[in-house]
């Protein structure tokens, strides 16, 4: 068992603890969130994470596995499902769902692979590392869940304590967060990204990897208008106040600049850009993480932007290069 200032969790509002997991050179961060007649977990981290982590927080917490009455996993990412047999065996009272669009990928881990981690190939010829799939396989149990958690369902944790789950999809069609009202405070997981995706020095590691850029943006209107004065992500620190809100527009920022990139490279090139061709152009000039490397972040959001714009009628595919789809200005 690790160290306990290692799994030591710190409760950043009465009744919402944060559990800082390793992930490589960044962190995922869970959440426990506690009332009189039970506790719910955010999150389930890599496989391995709760045993590791959660387990020994719940100790110092005073908290029982069995008092865990529902588990939330925010999205159909490894890192934050891919314990999901973890928390089948150790909260043998649970309801553990996630939101109904990823229920499916993440109790399939071959559906995962094709719909998610190489969600780009069929439609334009962009494969994922296959160092980061080997990972992705190695940190993931597959696991059943109990069905979908709804928008706007209630989790009554006793007391006073009633916690409210919220559709924000975007990031991935089904991400979910939970609000906690007598923190003041909202859970997000992944939901909102600002302008990139940071090393735990806050550093910028990458792009921000939303895919489904209205419902995105659509998200980040619902937060604002939420407007908690807590905002808890999976890999920043915690914010607060006009730090939340600076957050949320960042990202809404960086979406709309991004859209707007991906139409003007588009517009430079009147014979048309390969998928690749489109990423190579935009990944220099689009933030400030390392142009190495990160092309398979940057896929998400500006797939998102290229299926915006065709939707739109801005965009078109114009033909092939070498068996691969060209996409020019409509």
């Amino acid at each position: 068992m690790p160290r306990t200032d290692d799994v030591a969790p710190v409760e950043v509002a009465p009744g919402v603890h944060r559990i800082d997991t390793p992930l490589g050179a960044r962190f995922t961060s869970l959440y426990v969130v506690t009332g009189p007649a039970g506790v719910l977990l955010y999150d389930t981290g890599i496989d391995g994470t709760i045993p590791a982590h959660v387990l020994p927080a719940l100790e110092l917490l005073g908290r029982r596995s069995d008092e865990v009455v529902a588990v939330i996993v925010s999205h159909c990412d490894v890192d934050h499902f891919g314990g999901v047999a973890d928390a089948r065996e150790a909260f043998a009272n649970a309801r553990i769902v996630a939101g109904a669009l990823d229920v499916p990928v993440i109790e399939d881990y071959e559906r995962y692979v094709t719909e998610r981690a190489r969600g780009f190939v069929a439609d334009y010829g962009w494969d994922e590392d296959p160092a980061v799939l080997a990972w992705c396989r190695s940190v993931t149990r597959e696991g059943r869940l109990d069905g979908a958690a709804a928008d706007g369902e209630r989790i009554d944790l006793g007391g006073d304590r009633v916690v409210e789950v919220l559709a924000v999809p975007g990031h991935s069609r089904g991400h979910v967060a939970v609000d906690v009202p007598w923190a003041n405070a909202v859970i997000v997981g992944d939901a909102v990204l600002a302008a990139s995706v940071d090393l735990a020095d806050g550093t910028p590691a990458f792009p921000p990897t939303y895919r489904h850029v209205d419902d995105y943006l659509e998200t980040v209107a619902r937060l604002e208008r939420l407007d908690r004065g807590l905002l808890l992500t999976a890999h920043y620190p915690v914010m607060r106040g006009e730090a939340a809100g600076a957050f949320l527009a960042r990202s809404r920022e960086f979406a709309e600049r991004l859209d707007r990139l991906v139409a003007d490279a588009l517009a430079t090139m009147p014979d048309g850009l390969t998928f690749a061709d489109l990423l190579a152009a935009v990944n220099p000039i689009a933030g400030g993480w390392p142009a190495d490397g990160t092309e398979g972040a940057l896929a998400f959001p500006v797939a998102g932007h290229l299926e915006r714009l065709i939707a739109e009628g801005r965009a078109l595919r114009v033909g092939e290069r070498d068996g691969v789809a060209v996409w020019a200005t409509a």
